[in-house]
């Protein structure tokens, strides 16, 4: 033992036995075992997939003309009776040309307003001229989501209309700066109106509607009074058929008679589960439009066999995308919440002791079993929380913040569930006053 080498060796393994002992005292003291996830506030829809086919009463609008045809109307605009859809014209140029004069014309009405402001009505602040100009960029910014590019161009003139006028309320131009414009734009509409053929006749519509320009052979696949009675053999059948190839011959578009037209699909009986007594919904065409389109369940014809079920969706939005939709990817929102969002894996029942005063005024314990809510940890201690929630989706509890009176008078604990909470995921040994 007294030989230095082997006393160096057993000095140096004490003093590794040291170093790992305190390492892993150090490591009990700062590992809880406890993973977090902090509470964050979202909206959540319940939502069924599927695929759907678009029904409509649909009259086909076939006509014979010599020349170019014009439209006059786009596509989901509403029509009256022997409204004017398309104008004919000799050639091709005729047409553009027309086409040219009354985007001319609507020019010259927009640099009217700048040409003379003080009859027009345009405000002179420029404070309120930019909350106009903020309100029309974010719709520009809507318009273009959703792809209406007929209403980008819409909303696009206008917003150079009120930047326009900015500029002359603020001094940086005058109204005579628009009037070279203006003479140069009437002077080629005399041009285009005096070269230019006109009109050679009209298009009406048989009826009054929406106009439709495309013909997709589906027209008659099913009538309007049947729709309700279709089974999910029918729907199923109509999203696999074939167009009429006889109906899109001579055709300029069609009209969808009634403004109401319905959605078809098939659901299977989980979903209808999830469906049931529901009657208003929202749909999605994510292949068509962004925007949600509000849709009533009027009719569930049921299998027993398969237990499948046809869904028919009473719709009345109409936009020039869902002009020509047909058959469609689906998603349909059954409802929509808001609150918390809390992993189902972290729910707890635990029982809570609270303190209260009974009916003589004395303090007394009482004990509330089986109580439902989730382990946070707050700062150094483990507190438990009682959360309401009226719905579990995707594995997420949607819990309430605010609570109705009846909520905060069946409340036990000292607080629910509070936004940005660290709620405790995994865990063991958990109870309420814990140290960590």
């Amino acid at each position: 033992m007294n030989n230095p080498l082997i006393r160096k060796i057993g000095a140096t393994a004490i003093a590794v036995l040291l170093l790992v002992y305190v390492g892993y005292q150090i490591y009990l003291s700062q590992y809880t075992g406890l993973k977090t996830e902090t509470a964050t506030y979202s909206t959540v829809s319940e939502t069924i997939d599927t695929t759907g086919f678009i029904i409509r009463d649909e009259e086909i609008v076939d006509t014979n003309y010599n020349g170019v045809l014009n439209y006059t109307v786009d596509d989901g605009e509403k029509v009256a009776a022997g409204g004017v859809l398309a104008e004919t014209y000799p050639t091709e140029e005729d047409a553009a040309a027309q086409n040219r004069i009354a985007r001319i014309d609507d020019e010259l009405e927009r640099l009217a307003v700048l040409e003379t402001p003080e009859e027009s009505g345009t405000s002179s602040n420029p404070k309120t001229i930019g909350s106009q100009v903020n309100e029309k960029v974010t719709s520009l910014l809507t318009e273009l989501k959703s792809g209406s590019m007929e209403n980008v161009t819409d909303e696009r003139n206008d917003l150079q209309l009120l930047l326009s006028q900015r500029q002359i309320v603020t001094g940086q131009e005058t109204s005579s700066d628009y009037t070279e414009r203006v003479s140069q734009l009437q002077d080629e509409r005399l041009s285009l109106s005096q070269s230019a053929s006109s009109s050679t006749g009209t298009v009406e519509s048989p009826t009054a509607g929406y106009f439709i320009r495309t013909v997709d052979g589906y027209e008659n696949a099913v009538s309007l009074d049947e729709v309700t009675s279709l089974t999910a053999s029918d729907v199923k059948a109509l999203e696999e058929g074939e167009p009429d190839g006889s109906t899109t011959g001579d055709s300029i578009g069609k009209i969808s008679k009634d403004f109401n037209w319905y959605i078809a699909c098939v659901l299977t009986e989980n979903d209808l589960v999830r469906l049931d007594r529901t009657t208003e919904v929202t749909v999605e065409m994510p292949f068509v439009t962004v925007e949600q389109i509000p849709a009533e369940v009027v009719k569930i014809n049921r299998d027993s066999e398969t237990g499948e079920a046809a869904v028919i969706l009473k719709c009345a939005y109409m936009n020039s995308e869902l002009a020509s939709a047909r058959k469609e990817t689906l998603r349909i929102n059954i409802s929509s919440y808001s609150g918390v969002l809390v992993p189902e894996d972290a729910i707890h029942f635990a029982d809570v002791v609270a303190h209260e005063t009974d009916a003589e005024g004395n303090e007394v314990d009482v004990t509330y079993e089986n109580v439902r809510g989730v382990y946070v940890k707050s700062g150094s201690r483990i507190r438990f929380v009682q959360i309401f929630s009226d719905a579990t989706i995707n594995g997420y509890a949607i819990c309430k913040v605010s609570l109705s009176t009846e909520e905060r008078e069946q409340l036990v604990t000292s607080t629910t569930i509070q936004l940005y909470d660290e709620v405790i995921v995994e865990g063991t040994d958990l109870y309420d006053g814990k140290m960590l």
